[in-house]
């Protein structure tokens, strides 16, 4: 009864308030990051498109519009020695192809008119500043280290919603308190009730985006954990092996079957229209058409069809985002969660609004604890 209605007597609540200062001073930098890079990132495609809106437009029509195997074979001669990774055919009448490269480290974002054939231009991961916010949000700009760290402040950020709630709680006599901000107040008062406030109403999102985000770093694990009760076999891109061949898969043999693989995904998914081909890294790797069912791009609604790139001969057929069982549909759903990005533009605009909580709610606590400790001991030391 003391909890719930005078916390602030009760050990426990002091105990989470010390855990919940501690924790959110040591990952002020870091939710100040994500949050940021976060709430950037869901309009990914659309910045990508304005920032090189050069590249995606294709020339006038001249003669007949160039195919896309075609295309394929043109970028193959222009850039020998690298290995095609990705292609795609434009998502849209007037766009161009844009194909992917790899040569070791080295990778390259390239641009094929789809009206002349000529190579548009290129985007330089290494100078794309949105290149480097994806680094930034999900790797720190530190590789597989900075990915664990992503994780840890997953499972940071979950306590500190666990606390801050705790925390949150003024009892019952006051419970409406910390649901609003008064604006007559005082400042010091004022950044107290954003900081109550503004967590409270975010805290469903913010644990939604912790677990998530936890998820994205070790999802071996949670998925391994839900399979136990429901199996997550349809939501899960499908085991292929290829037969034997001898040695890697040469580029001739690819081009020579391209168009009949093309024209066989395209009879296997009769509601949807080809938009891209992920191509085989060795000679065990399968070639994987794509033919979306929605909107171009959004790869979680397309069918994915395995080939044998040697023979032509089709492997496999994946129906991805259609799933039968409540385990499939929940890991399904867990990375678009995280980015929003499946569910129009007014979910895109409502997730990069919130993603700016992070750092509101790290600079007011921050605030509070300025003026509640540090201020005094630095007029003492003064």
């Amino acid at each position: 009864m003391s909890f719930l209605h005078r916390p602030q007597q009760v050990f426990w609540r002091k105990a989470a308030f010390q855990v919940h200062l501690w924790t959110g001073i040591l990952l002020c930098l870091y939710m100040i990051i994500i949050g940021i890079s976060g709430s950037i990132l869901v309009f990914e495609k659309e910045l990508g498109h304005l920032t090189f809106a050069k590249l995606w437009k294709a020339s006038p029509p001249s003669g007949h519009p160039i195919e896309f195997t075609e295309a394929v074979s043109i970028i193959t001669a222009a850039f020998p020695g690298y290995q095609l990774t990705a292609g795609y055919p434009p998502d849209q009448p007037g766009d161009n192809f844009e194909f992917l490269l790899r040569r070791g480290s080295q990778t390259r974002d390239v641009f094929l008119d789809a009206s002349t054939g000529h190579i548009a231009g290129e985007i330089d991961p290494a100078h794309s500043w949105i290149a480097w916010t994806i680094d930034l949000h999900f790797h720190l700009l530190g590789g597989s280290t900075g990915e664990a760290i992503n994780g840890i402040g997953g499972i940071c950020l979950l306590l500190l919603c666990l606390t801050g709630i705790v925390i949150w709680w003024p009892g019952l006599k006051n419970w409406t308190r910390g649901l609003k901000i008064n604006l007559r107040a005082r400042w010091k008062r004022i950044n107290y009730d954003l900081h109550s406030s503004v967590g409270f109403w975010a805290l469903l999102i913010l644990s939604m985006w912790a677990f998530t985000g936890v998820y994205l770093v070790w999802n071996d694990p949670i998925e391994v954990f839900i399979n136990r009760f429901s199996s997550i076999a349809s939501a899960n891109r499908p085991v292929v092996v290829l037969p034997p061949h001898d040695g890697n898969i040469r580029p001739a043999a690819l081009l020579t079957n391209l168009d009949q693989m093309i024209r066989t995904a395209k009879q296997d998914s009769p509601n949807a229209t080809f938009e891209g081909a992920f191509f085989p890294a060795n000679g065990e790797s399968a070639l994987v058409l794509l033919m979306a069912r929605s909107e171009h791009r959004n790869f979680r609604q397309s069918d994915y069809i395995f080939f044998d790139p040697a023979t032509g001969k089709q492997l496999a057929l994946w129906h991805r985002g259609i799933n039968n069982t409540w385990g499939a549909r929940l890991v399904f759903l867990l990375t678009p969660l995280h980015f929003g990005y499946d569910w129009g533009l007014a979910i895109k605009i409502l997730w990069a609004l919130l993603g700016c909580a992070l750092p509101l709610l790290s600079a007011t606590g921050v605030l509070m604890y300025w003026n509640r400790s540090l201020s005094k001991k630095w007029q003492a030391l003064r």
